[in-house]
């Protein structure tokens, strides 16, 4: 059964407009980051593991912008839409790079977000062709030891599924599988916004 799920127009196109509209704005602040994939020093340098910028909107258990309360609608969406088994947000986050028409990548650094069981929501705010790849291998155990720094480092990964961002489209995914994004080509920038979540039980 296929555990990746691809939902258009997640939220109403007014509503899409206002994302785009807002976070292109000069009022929507961004943090320059130089290693956007992973800030751990075995990482550091890798030409995969590309700069750009972030803006938080909710980590470790509280809202870290202004504009958290503009977002969490999707997360809402999410819930009446899908049956995606979560009742938990953990992380939600802005990413933006520039285009690179020039770099020789095919994609970016795989990766997994958490080390623990949860799901991968990721929501794309413009049109780009910066495609999201999604890999056939997996971290079943979300084990964060030399394993996993292995075969990152080796990245002999093989592609399972690519997604081109679509603004107003979501995708879905188990964070066992180890994804990436790509750079933009054609369009001047790519913007997502990630979401981590899991399932509590009560």
């Amino acid at each position: 059964m296929d555990d990746i799920f691809e939902i258009e127009n997640i939220i109403s196109k007014d509503y899409q407009d206002h994302l785009l509209s807002l976070m292109t704005s000069f009022d929507f602040p961004w943090l320059f980051n130089p290693s956007m994939v992973s800030g751990d020093d075995c990482f550091s340098g890798q030409e995969n593991n590309l700069a750009g910028f972030n803006h938080f909107f909710y980590e470790k258990n509280e809202a870290r912008s202004s504009f958290f309360q503009t977002v969490y609608p999707l997360v809402l969406n999410l819930t009446s839409q899908t049956d995606v088994p979560f009742n938990r947000l953990i992380r939600m986050r802005a990413n933006l790079s520039l285009s690179n028409k020039y770099s020789p990548l095919e994609h970016h650094m795989p990766h997994i977000d958490s080390f623990f069981p949860h799901w991968n929501a990721i929501y794309y705010v413009n049109d780009s062709d910066g495609d999201t790849f999604i890999f056939n291998e997996t971290n079943d155990t979300y084990d964060a030891g030399q394993d996993d720094i292995i075969r990152i480092k080796e990245n002999k990964f093989t592609v399972k599924k690519r997604i081109t961002p679509k603004k107003g489209k979501i995708l879905i995914f188990p964070g066992k599988y180890y994804h990436s994004s790509s750079f933009a080509r054609e369009s001047k920038f790519r913007c997502v916004i990630n979401m981590n979540l899991e399932k509590i039980i009560f």
